[in-house]
């Protein structure tokens, strides 16, 4: 009798983990490509903060107009107008109005906020999902077409919060599924870091500005919704 009931209870552990296996392979991948999309703003921003600050201010600013030349007949450097002929040496420091550690800061501050609060919140997925997906996409929207440094920062703030909220969310919601898919949620958002700098840098590097980059970008948001709904 002990016998049976052992057996009895392994069966019906083992039939409530089953639904958990089935379409194993298909969480994983989902899980990776729901960890990529998650960070995949969070480092577009970090890499285009230069970027997107210089194209909202006009461009590099020196000082005044001038930049450092170094006059060989000199003991010490000297400022010069740009293109004096007794110039021997150029340098010049590209900088913008507005710091970039400001986006880091933008990033910090609701990225933190969001997961101090999500844990104690309902796990509502498909709505914290239609959330992470509606605010990564208005992200790049804002930050594509923004005319002033406040539309800038709110399109950097949506970013970072989808980020923050999908974080804790999917981290949340992997316990119905099998362990290893917490393995492939980390592979995904290091690859974010990898696949994120290099295709903001390899578009750029073929001619899109700033702008067309982050609208191409929409495909993201796009993607880890289909990545949720249909391939989860």
């Amino acid at each position: 009798m002990a016998t049976t009931s052992t057996e009895d209870e392994r069966s019906l552990r083992e039939d409530r983990e089953a639904p958990r296996d089935r379409g194993l392979w298909r969480d994983l991948v989902a899980y990776w490509i729901l960890g990529l999309c998650n960070n995949y703003g969070y480092v577009v921003m970090l890499t285009a903060a230069h970027d997107i600050l210089k194209e909202l201010g006009g461009g590099d600013h020196g000082d005044d107009g001038k930049s450092m030349m170094l006059d060989p007949f000199a003991g010490n450097s000297t400022l010069l107008r740009n293109g004096d002929p007794a110039a021997f040496a150029y340098e010049k420091r590209p900088c913008n109005k507005l710091s970039t550690g400001a986006i880091l800061l933008a990033d910090i501050l609701p990225a933190l906020s969001i997961k101090l609060v999500a844990s104690f919140l309902p796990l509502w997925k498909h709505v914290r999902v239609a959330g992470c997906v509606s605010l990564a996409a208005a992200g790049f929207l804002l930050v594509a077409f923004a005319t002033s440094d406040w539309v800038l920062f709110l399109g950097v703030i949506c970013t970072f919060f989808s980020s923050g909220l999908g974080e804790a969310t999917f981290l949340a919601y992997a316990s119905y599924f099998n362990k290893n898919v917490i393995s492939t949620w980390s592979s995904g958002t290091g690859g974010a870091g990898v696949i994120g700098s290099l295709s903001y840098t390899g578009l750029t590097a073929a001619g899109l500005s700033p702008k067309a980059t982050m609208l191409v970008m929409l495909v993201v948001p796009a993607l880890e919704a289909c990545s949720f709904w249909v391939l989860l």
